[in-house]
C-alpha cells in the first residue's frame, strides 16, 4: 500500500487545498555569507530555507562533506526524506558552490573541473530519474562576487577570496568586510543593478565562446570547464531574481 507523505502535519491532498507559499531550498557549503544573506528573503510569500552542508567545517580546512558532489547528495537527501518539493507550486532547490581554486594543487583548474563535473552529472542523472531539478548556483571565485556586482561592473580576474575582498572594500560601502557580516541591508536596494551586471558579465563570457548557465532552464547544456575558466562569474542572480518575483507577485 502506498504511503501518504505528510509535510508539516498535512497530507499532500490537504496541502493543495489551501494557499501555500513556495519553498526555496538552498544547500550551502558556507556557514556565514550565504546563510546571512538568504535568510533575509523569508517573507510573507516565500519560504527560503537554507541548509549548511557541514556545520563543523572551518575555513580552508573544510570537511569533505562540503565538496560539490556531496552538496548535491545533501540536496537529494533533503528532497527524498525531509521536503515535499513540487515545482508546480513554485518550489526550487539550489546548491551554492564557489569555484575557489586550490592553487596548492599542481593542476587546480583540472582538479576543480573534475569535482564540479561529478556534481553536475549527479544533477542531470537525478533529473532524468526523478524529474526533479537541482540547480547549481556557481560563483567564481566565490559568493562575494555577487556583492561586488551590486556596486560595479567588472571583468577583472580575481585569484581568490582575498583579492576579491580587497576590491569589495575599496569600491563599495562594505568596508572591513568579513564573511560573518550581514550585508543585506546595505545592498538590497541595489539588487536590480546587480542582476543587470550579472547578465552583462555572462554575455561577456558567452561572446568569448563560453557555454554557461545563461538561465536556470538550460542547465543541462552546461560546460563545467567553461564556468571554471570564466572569472569572474556568478549565476546567483537567477536565484535572487526568482525569489524577488515570488515576493512581488
Amino acid at each position: 500500500m502506498a504511503v501518504r507523505r505528510n509535510v508539516g502535519g498535512l497530507s499532500r491532498e490537504k496541502r493543495h487545498k489551501r494557499k501555500i507559499k513556495p519553498t526555496i531550498l538552498i544547500i550551502s557549503e558556507g556557514k556565514d555569507t550565504e546563510v546571512n544573506y538568504f535568510r533575509e528573503f523569508n517573507q510573507k510569500y516565500v519560504n527560503v530555507d537554507i541548509k549548511i552542508a557541514d556545520r563543523n567545517s572551518a575555513g580552508k580546512n573544510k570537511a569533505r562533506k562540503t565538496d560539490p558532489s556531496n552538496l548535491v547528495d545533501k540536496a537529494i537527501e533533503y528532497i527524498e526524506n525531509k521536503y515535499d518539493i513540487n515545482e508546480e507550486d513554485g518550489d526550487k532547490v539550489w546548491c551554492l558552490i564557489d569555484v575557489d581554486l586550490n592553487y596548492n594543487n599542481p593542476n587546480p583548474i583540472e582538479a576543480r573541473t573534475l569535482e564540479m563535473q561529478k556534481a553536475y552529472n549527479k544533477t542531470v542523472d537525478y533529473e532524468k530519474k526523478k524529474k526533479k531539478t537541482i540547480r547549481l548556483g556557481i560563483s567564481n571565485p566565490c559568493f562575494e562576487i555577487w556583492y561586488l556586482l551590486h556596486f560595479i561592473y567588472t571583468t577583472a580576474n580575481f585569484k581568490n577570496y582575498d583579492s576579491l575582498k580587497m576590491r569589495l572594500e575599496k569600491d563599495t560601502l562594505l568596508s572591513n568586510y568579513e564573511k560573518n557580516k550581514n550585508v543585506y541591508q546595505f545592498i538590497h536596494h541595489k539588487t536590480p543593478e546587480a542582476i543587470a551586471n550579472c547578465e552583462k558579465l555572462r554575455n561577456y563570457h558567452v561572446n568569448l565562446g563560453k557555454k554557461l548557465l545563461e538561465n536556470e532552464q538550460n542547465q543541462i547544456n552546461l560546460n563545467v570547464n567553461d564556468v571554471i575558466t570564466s572569472n569572474p562569474y556568478t549565476n546567483v542572480d537567477q536565484l535572487v531574481k526568482y525569489i524577488e518575483f515570488l515576493n512581488n507577485r
